[in-house]
């Protein structure tokens, strides 16, 4: 019986693709229990067995790549002038050509190709991958002062549409004297610019909306600035501190009458004489962060012994919090946002000398904010453990994104290991305020800036996830090859050889790197770059190719 079970085990934990399909049909999982799996559990233990095992170099069109559509059909990318839109096809890597091409470079089985010996191979890989399906010249005509943001990218309705944004430096604009009334949070330290949303169906190709944004500053980078739950969109603008919230509908952008932020819904503005102003005039506090601070008022316990020094710190606090501003935003849902509030920046870049061991007033604060009701629900401090537990349990949800093949929300590594030891009653609180400010700064969650790619996923392999990581954001580049481990196995699985160029020192530039990864395919595009140099490599799956059990 025992010689058995254990050989049950063991065949459950083949790495034998074979073995995976009659696992997998018979109905037995690794919890050796038959259907009484987490449902497609099962699914992600193909991908050990079909990853991107094989590294080579390639050379691209003159075009910015971007990122594969949620369905991995299409990828976007934007021409060198950064005017137009360029939409290829994806074909597969399964596809004949790219088949053939491969045989006939006579690959072998390593991990690496040595381009030098095929150059055809290199130079002809891109277009057997994707076939370009049409270019749209978006910045043209009346719009042709404007330049795409190549960072910039949101998929609507799972890809159906995409939308993006071009923007035009603005020389000498003033501000209208009304503006200081109307928004009364109005920070005009900033580099102005003009923008314009376009709205692109890629489906039939054709632009179905524009929407322009004249003189303001918005942080377009990754999505900053942007936020989207469902048909709801909310567009940030850090110059007038104020959200503009759109209603997307049958292709097209509808704003919403009211601006969250300056005033209350209903509030009627009436502007005054202009000439009563001047640098000394006294503006008006504005609508949230009244309710920010009666909010702070209220927690405040009549019973607490602390109550007295709690006023005091009120008070203490009172003009901080009044100027602070806000740096970042994302829709919970269609009916709560959070804000995050900063210390508004100072005219001296020298920074404020200790002299004193009174507390210091808060950093940051989250403030958790009702369209509808107009209200605030909760307000936090930067090590709030509260906002951490928030932070831990709700980190999935906050991220709004799911794989359209499984159904899989990106994985955090440390905020699994933080989820487990959360809830210990022997963690010291410094120990958990300090986690509080390591992890609180990751919400707001910028809009679809997570990889959904199973080959990222930190339940299936073991990485450095400080080389790469399902968050798009570039990465230094490694010394050594990037090496993905099964985590039940420890057996390498793939490695991404994406090795700097030139050797690192105090004296170079830094060379980084960035990951283009297909939703569920094993294809990964890596992309490095010092100074102005790009290097290109493709990461696929390739039958032949061997997994050397060492480490170099």
């Amino acid at each position: 019986m025992i010689t058995e079970k254990l050989a049950i085990d063991q065949r459950m934990r083949t790495q034998n693709l074979v073995h995976m399909l009659q696992n997998r049909e018979s109905g037995y999982t690794r919890h050796n229990k038959l259907n009484q799996s987490v449902p497609l559990s099962y699914e992600r233990q193909f991908y050990k067995a079909i990853t991107p095992c094989l590294t080579i170099g390639i050379t691209i069109p003159p075009v910015y790549l971007r990122k594969f559509t949620p369905d991995g059909s299409k990828l976007l990318a934007f021409s060198h002038d950064q005017r137009s839109c360029i939409v290829y096809a994806y074909k597969g890597i399964g596809s004949e050509r790219v088949g053939k091409l491969l045989n006939e470079a006579n690959i072998g089985n390593s991990e690496t190709y040595n381009v030098n010996i095929n150059n055809q191979l290199r130079t002809t890989m891109f277009d057997q991958l994707f076939e370009t399906k049409y270019v749209l010249r978006l910045c043209n005509g009346d719009s042709s002062r404007y330049y795409l943001h190549r960072e910039f990218s949101v998929f609507l309705e799972d890809g159906r549409y995409v939308l993006l944004a071009g923007m035009c430096i603005l020389n000498g604009c003033n501000m209208d004297i009304t503006d200081y009334e109307r928004y009364p949070d109005l920070f005009d330290k900033l580099d102005l610019f003009s923008y314009i949303f376009f709205v692109v169906d890629l489906k039939n190709g054709v632009v179905t909306d524009e929407v322009q944004l004249p003189q303001d500053a918005i942080s377009l980078s990754h999505n900053h600035g942007i936020s989207l739950h469902g048909n709801t969109l909310a567009i940030l603008s850090r110059m007038r501190q104020a959200i503009y919230i759109y209603d997307f509908v049958d292709g097209r952008l509808i704003k919403h009458e009211h601006e969250i932020g300056p005033r209350p819904r209903g509030c009627i503005f009436q502007a005054a004489d202009s000439s009563m102003l001047d640098v000394n005039s006294l503006m008006p506090i504005t609508h949230i962060k009244q309710r920010v601070l009666s909010f702070l008022y209220r927690q405040i316990l009549q019973d607490d012994p602390q109550t007295g020094q709690r006023y005091l710190d009120f008070y203490k606090n009172f003009d901080f919090v009044e100027n602070m501003i806000i740096e970042k935003m994302q829709l919970i849902d269609n009916d709560l946002a959070l804000l995050r509030y900063e210390e508004r920046p100072k005219d001296s870049d020298v920074p404020p000398m200790l002299t004193t061991g009174e507390p210091q007033p808060p950093r940051r604060l989250y403030v958790f904010y009702c369209l509808t009701n107009e209200d605030v629900v909760g307000v936090y401090q930067d090590d709030s453990l509260d906002l951490l537990q928030i932070v831990l349990q709700f980190y999935d949800k906050m991220c709004n994104v799911r794989s359209l093949q499984t159904g899989d929300v990106p994985s955090f590594r440390t905020h699994d290991f933080m989820r487990q030891n959360l809830g210990n009653p022997h963690k010291m609180i410094p120990f958990m305020q300090k986690a509080a400010l390591r992890f609180n700064p990751s919400v707001p969650v910028s809009t679809q800036s997570f990889s959904t790619s199973p080959y990222l996923n930190y339940n299936v392999f073991i990485y450095d996830d400080r080389l790469v990581s399902p968050l798009e954001r570039p990465k230094a580049c490694s010394t050594e090859p990037i090496i993905f481990r099964d985590c039940d196995t420890n057996l390498i699985k793939y490695r991404l050889n994406t090795k700097a160029r030139r050797p690192q020192n105090a004296m170079t530039p830094r060379e980084l790197c960035s990951f283009i990864c297909h939703p569920f395919e094993p294809l990964i595009i890596s992309i490095q770059k010092c100074m102005h140099v790009y290097d290109y490599k493709l990461h696929i799956y390739y039958h032949g190719t061997t997994v050397e059990q060492f480490q170099n």
